[in-house]
């Protein structure tokens, strides 16, 4: 009687295979959030005057360059922040979740080096754990060595979104992109604001001062802090408007944050000295206690 032949293990194998198992975990470690060490801050200009000067900055004062304490560039100080993550970091993400992993270029040219479009951008295929999914990266209209280096990088971000990573910091960092698309009006001179326009402050109903607030919604001590201080750096020739957030930073116990003051001295104080000493200035002004007295 002729001896059975066992079947190879993979056709009696029932649900996913080792091979199948080490796939999906690879593809999940590419899904892990990064530690905040590893992810680095670039600095975007908010003010459409800023990004079009040679120099980096209008000739609005309030404008004015300094240290950024966040990412450390000298820069306007009228600018956000676009998070991700470097070409190292990235890598060591990739040999994690599959040590070989490979990239190329979409196309070569006559040297068999990659082709570049018309644009200046590079289009890339990323394999990770036997899937492909396609890339593409620039340099922001740089030129060099260097500029390949950073397009290559920039490629190699963009495939790996794709697959997951770091898709937390492309989200925000798409969101606070989009807040320096707006087209500059006179009433921003540049700078980027939710605040109403004119018209729509008009139509507004009058707040009264010492009325309570209704607080936002899952907002934070942190958050509600960086709203009253991006509100008041916007409105800081209104008298009204400067009133209300000192009367809503009471409120929410924020008068004794420590606040930088506008150029040229940008001294620190607390947050209700800055604007007390504002409001004051604005009512010593000509016609500045007619609007104190509508407040």
């Amino acid at each position: 009687m002729a001896n059975a032949i066992e079947a190879p293990a993979i056709t009696q194998a029932e649900g996913p295979t080792s091979h199948t198992q080490n796939q999906a975990a690879g593809l999940a470690k590419l899904r892990e959030d990064f530690p905040p060490e590893q992810i680095q801050h670039l600095p975007r200009l908010k003010c459409g005057a800023c990004r079009d000067s040679r120099t980096g900055v209008c000739e609005n004062p309030r404008h004015a360059k300094q240290e950024c304490k966040e990412c450390g560039n000298y820069v306007s100080n009228w600018h956000l922040h676009l998070d991700y993550v470097g070409h190292a970091e990235l890598t060591n993400r990739l040999l994690d979740a599959d040590p070989l992993w490979d990239w190329e270029p979409m196309a070569v040219d006559q040297h068999g080096l990659p082709l570049f479009d018309s644009n200046g951008g590079l289009w890339i295929r990323l394999t990770v754990c036997g899937k492909t999914r396609l890339g593409y990266g620039d340099a922001q209209g740089k030129k060099g060595p260097n500029a390949v280096k950073e397009a290559i990088g920039d490629a190699l971000r963009n495939a790996a979104m794709r697959f997951g990573a770091a898709l937390d910091l492309w989200a925000k960092s798409d969101l606070r992109e989009a807040q320096t698309e707006h087209a500059k009006t006179a009433e921003d001179d540049g700078i980027v604001s939710a605040r109403p326009t004119a018209r729509q402050r008009q139509a507004a109903p009058k707040e009264q001062p010492g009325a309570a607030r209704p607080e936002k919604a899952g907002e934070s001590r942190d958050q509600a802090f960086a709203r009253l201080t991006e509100q008041y750096r916007n409105c800081w020739g209104n008298q009204l408007a400067l009133l209300q957030i000192r009367v809503e930073g009471k409120q929410l116990g924020l008068s004794e944050e420590r606040v930088q003051g506008p150029p040229p001295e940008s001294v620190w104080t607390t947050f209700d000295g800055l604007l007390e000493a504002r409001i004051d200035e604005l009512k010593a002004a000509p016609g500045g206690d007619t609007e104190g007295n509508a407040a």
